[in-house]
């Protein structure tokens, strides 16, 4: 069975934000303002937001997939209102796909939460490979090594004595599977890092 695919992180994709437009003071019924993204002081991407009542605002941009045309977007989105525990209200963006009530949306071909864009935190993919890690190292001291995988491979870890050779063959495979995970995303982070893995790891 294929492995399946990693969720990417909510930091990869652009934000829409409710708290910051009610911060900026931008929820005001019959507004219409560009809302865009920057990077190193340059606009990447911007879109066009209508508050178009106290419950709902429109999104219009333009988006084109890998390889197709550009497609015109126009939607609503609604909001929805809560209580704040010392007074006032908080705002909230409804997702346009399954209704959940959020703070965020998160740019795709439509803005959706991130339950539906099936995105994590970046924060929650390394704790992901620092418990493989950690599995990786408890496993090798069960088998008598102190080396990590980068310093010596699992295929050279020698059998203890006393255990049976069906049972060392099964944790050694097993181990290899947990490095083989583990290697695999550090050498993904490495490449989004922009190091070379040739020097760290063959």
């Amino acid at each position: 069975m294929a492995r399946a695919r990693e969720k990417e992180a909510t930091e990869d994709y652009r934000t829409l934000n409710i708290s910051a437009l009610k911060r900026d003071n931008l929820l005001r019924p019959g507004l219409s303002l560009e809302w865009a993204w920057w990077r190193q002081g340059e606009k990447v991407a911007s879109i066009g937001i209508t508050i178009e009542s106290r419950h709902s605002m429109r999104l219009r941009y333009q988006s084109r997939s890998r390889g197709g045309e550009p497609t015109q977007y126009d939607y609503a989105v609604a909001i929805g209102w809560t209580p704040c525990h010392l007074g006032g209200e908080r705002p909230w963006l409804h997702c346009p796909r399954c209704d959940r009530r959020v703070a965020k949306l998160y740019g795709g071909t439509l803005f959706a939460c991130r339950h539906c864009m099936r995105l994590n935190y970046r924060s929650q993919q390394a704790s992901r490979r620092d418990r493989a890690l950690d599995r990786a190292w408890t496993l090798r001291r069960e088998l008598g090594c102190d080396s990590g995988p980068f310093d010596y491979p699992a295929d050279y870890i020698q059998r203890p004595k006393g255990m049976h050779r069906k049972t060392f063959t099964r944790r050694i495979e097993h181990l290899q599977r947990i490095e083989q995970r583990a290697i695999a995303d550090f050498k993904s982070t490495l490449f989004r890092l922009g190091m070379p893995l040739d020097r760290i790891y063959p």
